[in-house]
């Protein structure tokens, strides 16, 4: 067995070149910008994005189902089988859970969920959307002796972060929702669990699943804003 392949996500034998498809490291768009402002009065303001979009994710089954040994919590590797919810063969109380699935306003993968009813989920198949944060910075030059000058600057990294907590902060109290509360986040998903074996039938050998109903469904996450002093003398 190919030990160094098992840990990727696979449909049978990771062995095998039409296993290929996604990196784990793809992605599909980056953006990097940096400006500043002229210097007013030793006063420069610059500010920099950082964006990136198209990263990959897998849907896979919790457990050993290829048997390549590897399986279980935080080590899945099997990639999972998308069941039709409006196929009559299918167990109905898979079919129920799939279409809450389908019908979950929070799971941000029904459309890769959807583009693989009734085959085995593409090994990274699942693309995130575009994401990027700001980062501020203000400084300003103080002429001290001759040559010499002092410049104290302010860095705020994820800035849209740090507005957001700043807007929560004095919105009325009481009020329904906070508007900046998810700036300066993604959304992005890493390999999600669609399915856990439940039993398995000799007979027909075939397992039997249950449906991971919140698959897709995912916090804010990313780094949070932080805010960094700093003093340079030139001489």
């Amino acid at each position: 067995m190919a030990n160094t392949s098992t840990f990727r996500p696979v449909k049978s034998d990771p062995r095998s070149l039409d296993e290929i498809n996604y990196s784990d490291n793809q992605f599909r768009h980056k953006l990097v910008a940096y400006g500043s402002t002229p210097a007013v009065e030793g006063v420069v303001l610059s500010v920099r994005f950082t964006g990136i979009g198209g990263t990959r994710y897998s849907l896979l089954v919790d457990g050993d189902i290829n048997g390549d040994f590897v399986g279980g919590p935080g080590n899945d590797n099997d990639l999972a089988f998308v069941f039709n919810p409006n196929n009559p063969e299918v167990a109905q109380a898979v079919r129920t859970s799939m279409q809450k699935v389908l019908d979950n306003p929070e799971n941000r993968s029904v459309d890769h969920i959807r583009s693989s009813i009734g085959t085995i989920a593409d090994r990274n198949g699942g693309e995130n959307p575009f994401a990027g944060t700001f980062d501020v910075r203000l400084s300003k030059i103080f002429k001290t002796f001759r040559t010499q000058k002092l410049e104290l600057s302010v860095d705020v990294f994820n800035f849209a972060n740090f507005l957001g907590q700043t807007l929560d902060g004095v919105v009325t109290k009481g009020a329904e929702a906070r508007s900046g509360r998810n700036w300066g986040g993604n959304f992005n998903l890493g390999n999600q669990t669609l399915l856990i074996p439940s039993g398995f039938n000799a007979t027909t050998r075939q397992y039997s699943y249950r449906v991971n109903e919140n698959v897709g469904v995912t916090q804010k996450n990313g780094t949070p804003y932080s805010v960094q002093l700093g003093a340079r003398y030139s001489f």
